[in-house]
């Protein structure tokens, strides 16, 4: 060919240079906390997680050339646990754990399986998984091979799960049921259960999550048709309960995930508020973080919630696709 048409393929080249070369990266101008200024600030934005999409971009060429980039992105997370780099998020619609690798900036899936609903580690580096549909609890290695089952002919409904590493038991909230089932997690040997159906102390109406008071071992659980959070010692007997049905701060009406920091505040997302509420131990409410919306702290359906070791938050923000991470700033300093 002659003419301009012999200029294209250079054409394309140099739009393809000016289109993914470097760039400036973006001046970060504004930092997301809570409460905001002038009061001092307890909660800190991190950043969010998507999958695939925050490491991988789809170049120009890609585009032009009409290739498409297959990626594991999150499409209904629900669950999340947190270890070091490693987020780990339960995917109920691709009934998968993916696993997001912030430092080597890799995600993997993990496992297959028949309704998943959480997922949870221990300090063995084994990872666990609540298969509703299968009844069962599995523990798995990163490299999704099962390890053990717990739970067979015992759970109705597996959901919420929690770790104890010190007394070595995974917590299982059995939806179906309505109760919490304390397992050997070495062993498998069932312990005991917490709880049965009803509104009295103790007793649960759909409970839904769980997560372990790291300083006492004390479990927290989500009591979500009673609109209510109920506090067991680890022998698990009754110590607190708070909570009430509304629309105001302090109550709940969707209640989903449940995390505690190192110094026992319990922080609680509400799907029907878009936010996750913190409370002291004795159940006081003391702020909120969220509001509708897509942007840092805003929520769309939040669900799961952990609170790991370094007192960092991660809420799993479901109709937006993501986990978003926050820190806990204690009064001497992160």
């Amino acid at each position: 060919m002659r003419g301009p048409f012999r200029l294209f393929p250079l054409f394309l080249f140099f739009l393809y240079l000016f289109a993914c070369g470097p760039t400036q990266k973006p001046q970060q101008t504004e930092e997301f906390v809570w409460p905001p200024p002038p009061e001092k600030p307890r909660i800190k934005y991190l950043g969010s997680y998507r999958g695939e999409s925050d490491f991988r971009k789809e170049g120009f060429l890609g585009l032009i050339l009409g290739e498409e980039t297959v990626r594991l992105d999150l499409v209904k997370p629900y669950g999340v646990w947190a270890k070091d780099h490693k987020i780990y998020v339960s995917d109920t619609g691709l009934n998968t754990i993916v696993l997001i690798d912030t430092k080597n900036k890799k995600v993997k899936p993990i496992g297959v399986f028949g309704a998943l609903i959480d997922v949870e580690g221990d300090a063995q580096g084994r990872i666990y998984a609540s298969d509703a549909k299968a009844g069962v609890v599995y523990a798995l290695n990163e490299e999704g091979k099962i390890l053990k089952a717990f739970g067979w002919k015992k759970l109705k409904k597996p959901t919420g799960l929690a770790v104890d590493d010190k007394r070595k038991r995974l917590y299982v909230v059995d939806t179906g049921e309505h109760n919490v089932k304390v397992f050997n997690y070495e062993t498998g040997e069932l312990l005991f259960t917490i709880g049965r159906r009803g509104t009295g102390d103790g007793e649960f109406n759909f409970p839904t999550n769980v997560a372990v008071d790291r300083r006492n071992g004390n479990l927290v659980v989500v009591d979500s048709m009673n609109f209510r959070v109920q506090i067991f010692s680890p022998e698990g007997k009754f110590i607190r309960k708070f909570g009430r049905v509304g629309n105001t701060p302090g109550s709940f009406y969707r209640p989903k995930g449940v995390g505690v920091d190192s110094e026992g505040h319990i922080y609680v997302a509400d799907a029907a508020f878009d936010n996750f509420q913190i409370f002291d131990e004795y159940g006081n409410l003391l702020m909120w973080v969220g509001q509708a919306g897509s942007g840092p702290g805003q929520f769309h359906l939040p669900a799961g919630l952990y609170v790991d070791e370094k007192d960092r938050i991660f809420v799993v923000d479901q109709f937006n696709r993501r986990v978003q991470v926050f820190q806990y700033l204690k009064e001497s300093g992160q």
